[in-house]
């Protein structure tokens, strides 16, 4: 897979409806609107809203190189891992978090999120997974994530974890939406995780909650419900949000507050500003969010009963 492809993708915004970024205005702009809102799994409790958002996040997944998975030989895999780096340009050299930097501990591990949809079938982006061969070279892992505030990240897995594309069922990457829905090579048991619920009809209102779980920058899962963080605008098949979001969080499930998924995150602002030495996330206000989001019109019903 081109990661490097995949990051430019995340940032093109040529595809959706917005002259303010297409004139330059916000495309080099802060990622995080607002207070960041990003949580570990480990930091969340067990009853109301947390619980919720527990169960959610087990039916998230990191999308990987088939390459990065190592068998173990014992019914576990192993995942090649990175230091937390980032690279200006495609030309430059990684650099590391700046001081402060949240996560600058923890190590890499994929490039894209999704999300279990039905027993053997992930949602993701579409430029997570264009063509059927980039499907089946791609892993899609349950449970890489921080489960102590010194824990770096997930590196084994068990093998019911652990799940390799089988087919492409429907794509596209267009004006009319960004979204690929894929078959996995078998089901994956309900003691890993259950199916999320994509909204079926209409559509979520206007300053109404969102919420949004996935990889940002192939970091171990973060789950992003800011009590600000709303739907700003409906460009019909795209929805506009202030979520907390960057490139690795293309084809994370958004959701609203009651758990059911309103669309894919498919698009953002530039993430990180950089010195000669380190990088840094940038800030907005949470009113200048512009994430964009692939309704879930646009792709539920293409996903096989």
């Amino acid at each position: 897979m081109d990661e490097e492809k995949i990051r430019r993708t995340y940032h093109d915004v040529s595809l959706i409806p917005m002259p303010e970024l297409a004139n330059g205005v916000d495309t080099g702009i802060e990622v995080v609107a607002g207070e960041d809102d990003r949580q570990d799994i480990h930091e969340l409790g067990n009853i109301g809203d947390d619980a919720l958002r527990r169960k959610l996040t087990e039916a998230t997944v990191i999308l990987t190189n088939k390459s990065r998975i190592a068998d173990n030989g014992d019914e576990t895999f192993a995942l090649e891992v990175n230091p937390f780096r980032q690279r200006e340009t495609q030309f430059s050299p990684p650099l590391p978090p700046c001081s402060g930097e949240r996560f600058a501990s923890q190590h890499t591990g994929g490039w894209c999120s999704g999300f279990l949809v039905g027993a053997d079938v992930i949602v993701t982006a579409g430029h997570c997974g264009e063509t059927e061969d980039e499907i089946k070279d791609t892993a899609y892992i349950f449970g890489f994530q921080v489960n102590s505030p010194t824990d770096a990240g997930t590196t084994q897995f068990n093998a019911d974890q652990v799940y390799f594309g089988k087919e492409l069922i429907a794509h596209d990457l267009s004006s009319s939406g960004d979204f690929a829905i894929v078959r996995l090579d078998r089901a994956v048991p309900a003691s890993v995780a259950d199916p999320l619920k994509v909204r079926v009809s209409g559509t979520p209102a206007l300053n109404s909650n969102l919420g949004v779980i996935g990889y940002p920058s192939g970091l171990p899962v973060k789950i992003a419900f800011g009590s600000e963080t709303k739907l700003l605008r409906d460009l019909d098949p795209w929805l506009i949000s202030n979520l907390d979001t960057y490139g690795g969080n293309s084809g994370s499930p958004v959701f609203n507050t009651s758990g059911e998924v309103e669309g894919i995150l498919v698009r953002g602002a530039k993430d990180y500003n950089f010195t000669n030495t380190c990088f840094r996330t940038n800030k907005i206000e949470n009113e200048d969010g512009s994430e964009a989001i692939t309704k879930a019109s646009v792709f539920q019903s293409k996903i096989p009963i």
